[in-house]
């Protein structure tokens, strides 16, 4: 399988982050300490990542300088493009995770049950939470904080203000964090940072933000969270993989869109449908649900669907889904780009900043009144086939009138 890209003409960049890593693996905080590496599941996903990404042309590769992210992107290139000179790959320190300097290497089951109202604030406020700059229950607490979102918003800020302005029209490759890669796609979008939580990043998933004329209030979010490359074919649900999960297709799917999606989803458990009262609404409904006969079928008569179903998850309804409950929805793309801005707290006068594709799967997940709603992929592609636009583009390096220019310290 390879990227699906269409010719683009505005600045593109394609966001990646890092595999698998150590404290992933055991499930500690990471922040922006340098102890974690990737672990050989996290090498393999990124090596099927390269392959993934292969024949995609890019101007200009950045880095995150933690060791886990750089050894992401040299797997990445070994598969991609061996041809590349590592010394051409633009690392920056800006792109390094969140900094979490009182958290990192605690596991988040233990910082979780130990400070509980911190830990809350967190999830709940991220933009409001500070933290110590040394280890909680150390003794060693100093008077100096950190507001670890907020920093962290403004460092990416500062990245793109930095950057796209080198790289107009052209091609970028990032290979960050989860962190990193949230608050990058959230500045592009004009996304505030108590949305922190609100986007989800797999290892080695794959975004693509756009923007047209090369600034940053132009961005625009054409996929978001790609996985399947790696054998995740729907995100891994979070917060303890409870609640209410919703995939969301656009209804103008063709036969042979409608044909791979009922094969994509023929083995998710999905318990209930909602649709439109449009006749060929129904019929896509029925077809991809072909192998699901228990899957409770609802029609949605009124068109201020978005409303009606956003007033049924404020009420609190998925409180006591003990496990996760799966929704289809089909619709047309406007109330899609409607749901998935008050998810991730998006102002509607900038939905067209998001780019809903037909024949394509969009999901979110509602844990419930302890965390917002969770935007977990976007543009998900089903189809067997995944041809990429390329072009003769050199790799690696920047050029500004007759001479290469180091970008090491952005």
């Amino acid at each position: 399988m390879l990227l699906e890209l269409e010719e683009y003409k505005g600045t593109r960049v394609i966001l990646v982050r890092h595999g698998q890593s150590s404290y992933n693996a055991l499930g500690l905080y990471q922040g922006s300490s340098d102890e974690s590496i990737l672990t050989e599941i996290g090498r393999a996903d990124a090596r099927k990542t390269g392959n993934f990404l292969k024949g995609l042309a890019f101007d200009a590769m950045y880095v995150s300088y933690l060791k886990r992210a750089q050894e992401t992107a040299w797997e990445i290139l070994g598969v991609m493009a061996p041809q590349i000179d590592r010394k051409t790959i633009l690392i920056s320190e800006k792109l390094r995770e969140t900094d979490m300097p009182a958290w990192q290497g605690l596991a988040f089951k233990f910082v979780k049950e130990n400070f509980p109202e911190e830990y809350r604030l967190w999830k709940q406020h991220p933009d409001k939470f500070r933290m110590n700059l040394t280890p909680q229950g150390t003794g060693l607490e100093s008077e100096e904080y950190i507001y670890p979102a907020l920093n962290l918003y403004e460092r990416v800020q500062e990245f793109w203000q930095q950057t796209l302005p080198l790289h107009a029209g052209k091609t970028l490759l990032l290979v960050t964090h989860g962190g990193t890669n949230r608050a990058l796609i959230s500045t592009a979008l004009g996304i505030t940072p108590d949305r922190y939580h609100c986007i989800q990043q797999s290892n080695c998933g794959i975004s693509v933000v756009n923007f047209p004329d090369g600034s940053l209030k132009s961005g625009q979010l054409e996929a978001m969270n790609l996985s399947s490359h790696v054998g995740e074919y729907l995100p891994q649900p979070q917060e303890g993989g409870k609640g209410l999960r919703l995939l969301l297709i656009p209804a103008n799917a063709t036969v042979e869109e409608i044909h791979n999606l009922s094969e994509y989803l023929k083995e998710i458990n999905i318990e209930f449908s909602l649709s439109g009262a449009l006749g060929f609404s129904e019929v896509m409904v029925q077809q991809i649900l072909q192998y699901h006969p228990e899957t409770l079928q609802l029609q949605v008569l009124r068109e201020e669907f978005p409303d009606i179903w956003q007033a049924a998850v404020d009420r609190k309804t998925i409180e006591n889904l003990g496990k996760l409950t799966t929704g289809l929805v089909i619709a047309n793309e406007e109330i899609i780009k409607r749901i998935i801005c008050h998810s991730i707290g998006m102002d509607l006068n900038q939905i067209e900043r998001l780019q809903i594709k037909q024949g394509r799967i969009n999901c979110i997940q509602y844990p419930g009144s302890h965390h917002p709603a969770i935007l977990q992929a976007m543009n998900i592609s089903v189809s067997g086939h995944w041809p990429v636009f390329s072009t003769n583009k050199k790799v690696g390096w920047v050029e500004k009138g007759n001479s290469t220019v180091s970008m090491s310290n952005i």
